[in-house]
């Protein structure tokens, strides 16, 4: 006789998410077949995600067929003119929002999600890719809680104070803390994921955002040199350089959960400047998911942040970072690339140089 030395089947744990968290669905016609099939399935998803990741500091999620409103929608507990923005430029658009909120003195998340990116949960059958690619979108979202959980453990209320300091660090302390919480997101939400749709999603995203970016960053540089304003230029060059960095740590960070390699200028088909820096970025992000718990505050993530900088220094300035008195400098050295008038222009300027009439 065989005996049967297969372990019993474990229980499933506990779902985290707390009992006062509600689900809130808007904009849904009435009358609509699919509605009850749609929030017993976005539910079900929920539920498996509050057993595979820690949720317990959820308020709520919304999910609204008009996105603007649902965002609209959530009371924040303080004052804000960006916390409910989200990307919709060059092609990507977002469609799903993880709101810091503050309740009775703690802070919590409060997801919001655009419905018509959810559809496939209900309109097809578990089994199919569509499905899970549907899934993992929420599933994404509610990763971030979590991110937010380990933050809020280790350096409590920082996200929600004033910014103090350097600007300039500041500046790109919190672009860095933004690359990372979507590669962890993406790296937790892995879980709820099958097949190719996903990370081909997240290539495609990925080749958008570098189609054109150094030329647009180089354009920025172009600018400041008739307005001159710095804080302006550091925006405007940092926000399409760091696009594409943010685009990579998606799909590095869903490679990293599915176990892949993550060979991004093998899956990638658009040639860029700034692809040099993905090595590097992809180093200091998963040092960052070791050390995920015992951080202390944005300082934290100062390797991502040089990585940033030497993005910076690809397609045109030098940023030299100094949180004491006089603080940070920006520099933006000739090049042909970042000149209005390209090489005409370099060639005046060198003229200027060798008569000792340009630094």
């Amino acid at each position: 006789m065989i005996e049967d030395t297969q372990a019993p089947e474990q229980p499933l744990p506990p779902c985290s998410i707390p009992a006062s968290c509600r689900i809130s669905f808007r904009d849904i016609p009435d009358g609509t077949e699919w509605k009850d099939k749609f929030i017993s399935a976005v539910t079900e998803v929920v539920v498996i995600c509050g057993r595979v990741m820690d949720l317990s500091n959820l308020d709520g999620i919304t999910i609204g067929f008009d996105y603007d409103a649902a965002l609209d929608s959530v009371h924040l507990g303080y004052e804000s003119t960006i916390a409910k923005r989200y990307t919709n430029e060059g092609g990507l658009v977002g469609v799903g929002k993880s709101l810091r909120v503050r309740r009775d003195g703690a802070i919590k998340m409060h997801v919001v999600l655009k419905g018509n990116v959810l559809l496939d949960v209900a309109l097809r059958d578990m089994e199919t890719d569509e499905f899970w690619a549907a899934a993992n979108i929420l599933a994404h979202e509610l990763g971030h809680v979590q991110i937010a959980c380990w933050f809020e453990d280790h350096s409590p209320g920082v996200m929600l104070e004033p910014h103090q300091g350097d600007w300039a660090t500041s500046t790109l302390r919190d672009t860095a803390h933004t690359i990372w919480e979507e590669y962890a997101a993406c790296r937790l939400s892995a879980l709820i994921s099958r097949g190719a749709l996903v990370t081909d999603s997240y290539v495609q995203g990925l080749e958008t955002s570098l189609e054109g970016a150094v030329e647009r960053a180089r354009t920025t540089i172009k600018e400041f040199r008739m307005h001159g304003d710095v804080a302006r230029l550091l925006v405007e060059t940092g926000r399409e350089t760091a696009m594409p960095l943010k685009m990579a740590a998606y799909l590095m960070g869903h490679l990293d959960g599915i176990g892949e390699p993550a060979d991004l200028e093998g899956r990638c088909q658009v040639a860029s400047d700034l692809t040099q820096h993905f090595d590097a970025l992809l180093s200091e992000l998963r040092n960052a998911w070791e050390t995920r718990t015992s951080w202390s505050g944005l300082a934290s993530l100062d390797p991502i942040v040089e990585v940033i900088v030497d993005a910076l220094r690809t397609v045109g300035i030098e940023v030299t970072l100094n949180e004491v008195h006089p603080g940070s400098r920006v520099d933006v050295p000739y090049r042909a690339e970042t000149l209005p008038n390209g090489e005409a222009d370099m060639a005046i300027i060198r003229m200027r140089q060798s008569l000792g009439l340009e630094p």
